[in-house]
């Protein structure tokens, strides 16, 4: 099926979908509260660390897994695979993929001035201001957004065996952003800022958050006046970013309008360049747009008063006393470590979760300077992470089951076929637009769309939170992440399952991209024997060994009843030793009956 055929910028709400199907929840309620009671502390884990544990750490710290890296932890001890998922990593930059399809003279034709190379960063190269009939600077450059775009989810698509990614989307749905413009200077500022986040002073990361482009108008910080303090922010960074609502922290009213006047007085940033160092900015600080008078706040916060600060900077060490106060609550800490722990570990918390877990884990999260990188790490390997019935116990993301696929078949680096016409030998390549056998041509029309279309037909996208609250999967009780399979997004995740088995995923000019046999049939030990490919490639994509009753049904639907097991090794063997078309569809078709029915087991959707 071809994902990318149409593009609608409406992303479908999953809990709302999820809310029409009417599902009877006690049962399932039920079952995920005696999950969720597990005793168990912050003790660091001692017991066997293979394939399972090795597989359940993995399944929680990528963005989709994929055997590939499980190759990576191999030999290692529990601290040894940390320190390698916790290695320092660098984002890199959005380059100029798209120049196939927007080619140099256009581009200059339109916006007057050169474009960058091929393979080379956009972020700091101006377009013309010129204002002239048919074009609006501020919305110029869509080629570079969807450069932008395709290079985010490519590069989750290849990352490395780390947790930079993961602790991206944890803070993306923490403190999420909504992309309202198509300025890749302010996109990419806000990407790198929550890329980067977790491993710094969460006061610091949300200082800066406060006053970021994207989240000035998400939140109407913008358009607050000292006449009429816009209320939105102000509550949301309390109740959303810091401290919580629920069930200890007792902001009131009055600290949400106290803080409202704090914050008034902030436009733009107005993002100049990006250097070695980060991005240039200016202060777009408004003094006279600042309420200069105390700020009192509640007894939750200690009756701190604020002192009303004039001058170029007292909007600065207003805000800053500001987060000072916030992160002196004990609340702050608890509410950060709560929201780790149903992100990483679990989503159903009961009272000895939060005593054995959560406040120590606060505790570590204070001598720690509120880095949740270096929280996280005492929580995954602790025998609470490592508990079994946290194992395969959650539901994956659209992120999750995507990339995971997208992953595990290596989709970017298989052969091209147009028209579902088999490209795989050299006589057909005449039949193929030579634009189509380049990989970042593949790479950008596989990616670009992803947010639209494979993950965002499931209901999520980067970027594009259904509300100020981000995505209910992370918050919703009592439901969280059941929220992610619905009817809809079930008939989505079966579309990308179909077109990885089948015909291939759409990759630019009505051409597909398709697994590549090899790398499939050295997926497994012997691929020559049906029982054991089909069994291992189970373990692979599902993570847990297939039932005997899956095995009997998949292995009949490949020989039938009468047929001997030697039809399939003849058919791998003939594939190998002559990989004519004949050989290439008849071994194709079979893997990808045996995908299909692997794809449509519920292990498919749990991590």
């Amino acid at each position: 099926m071809d994902l990318n055929a149409t593009s609608s910028k409406k992303i479908p709400n999953a809990y709302e979908a999820f809310l029409k199907d009417q599902i009877d929840l006690k049962p399932l309620l039920a079952s995920r509260e005696k999950t969720a009671d597990v005793n168990k502390t912050l003790n660091k884990y001692t017991g066997d660390f293979g394939y399972k544990q090795k597989r359940h750490l993995l399944n929680r710290v990528l963005v989709g897994y994929a055997e590939r890296h499980m190759k990576d932890l191999d030999g290692l001890t529990l601290d040894q695979a940390i320190d390698l998922i916790f290695k320092p990593q660098v984002l890199g930059e959005p380059v100029n993929n798209y120049y196939h399809d927007f080619p140099p003279e256009e581009y200059k034709k339109k916006y007057l001035v050169d474009d960058v190379k091929p393979g080379e960063p956009f972020i700091s190269k101006a377009l013309s201001r010129e204002e002239r009939q048919g074009f609006v600077p501020e919305f110029a450059g869509m080629e570079r957004v969807s450069a932008y775009d395709s290079w985010t989810y490519a590069s989750i698509y290849s990352q490395p065996t780390s947790v930079a990614w993961r602790l991206f989307l944890f803070l993306h749905t923490l403190t999420p952003y909504k992309e309202d413009n198509v300025r890749t200077k302010a996109l990419y500022y806000s990407l790198k800022l929550t890329f980067e986040g977790a491993w710094r002073n969460y006061k610091d990361y949300i200082y800066d958050v406060t006053l970021s482009d994207n989240m000035l108008y998400f939140l109407n910080l913008k358009f607050s006046k000292k006449e009429a303090p816009d209320e939105n922010f102000a509550r949301e960074v309390q109740e959303l970013f810091t401290v919580g609502k629920r069930p200890f922290s007792k902001f009131t009213e009055s600290d949400v309008k106290a803080a409202a006047r704090l914050l008034v007085g902030w436009d733009s940033l107005g993002i100049e360049n990006l250097t070695d160092e980060g991005f240039v900015t200016k202060n777009n600080y408004q003094e006279n747009n600042h309420d200069t008078g105390d700020k009192q706040f509640s007894k939750f916060y200690g009756n701190r008063l604020i002192k009303g600060r004039t001058g170029p900077d007292g909007g600065k060490i207003e805000l800053k006393e500001f987060y000072d106060m916030i992160f002196e609550t004990e609340e702050s800490a608890i509410y950060l470590s709560r929201r780790l722990v149903q992100f990483f570990v679990y989503p159903v918390l009961n009272d000895t979760v939060e005593e054995n877990i959560i406040k120590p884990l606060a505790q570590v999260l204070r001598k720690n300077n509120f880095c949740l990188a270096e929280t996280l790490k005492v929580l995954l390997k602790s025998e609470f992470f490592f508990a079994e019935e946290f194992y395969n116990a959650m539901i994956k993301s659209p992120m999750e089951y995507t990339m995971g696929m997208y992953k595990e078949f290596e989709i970017s680096k298989g052969p091209v076929s147009v028209n579902n016409y088999n490209s795989f030998f050299t006589e057909d390549k005449s039949k193929i637009d030579p634009k189509n056998l380049d990989p970042v041509y593949i790479s950008y029309n596989i990616f670009r769309e992803v947010k639209h279309n494979a993950i965002g037909r499931q209901g999520y996208s980067l970027g594009s939170p259904p509300s100020v609250s981000g995505w209910q999967a992370y918050y919703q009780e009592p439901v969280y992440d059941l929220i992610w399979i619905n009817s809809d997004s079930v008939k989505r995740r079966k579309e990308i399952s179909e077109s990885i088995a089948r015909n291939g995923l759409y990759c630019g000019n009505q051409h597909q991209v398709r697994f590549d046999l090899l790398m499939i049939l050295k997926k497994t030990k012997e691929p020559s024997n049906l029982n054991t490919f089909i069994r291992d490639l189970g373990k692979i994509i599902l993570g847990v060994d297939i039932s005997e009753r899956v095995f009997i049904r998949i292995k009949r639907s490949i020989l039938g009843d009468n047929f001997p097991d030697y039809y399939w090794s003849d058919a791998v063997n003939s594939f190998v030793n002559n990989p004519n078309k004949d050989n290439y569809n008849t071994l194709y078709n079979r893997i990808g009956q045996i995908l299909v029915q692997l794809f449509d087991l519920n292990e498919i959707h749990v991590f």
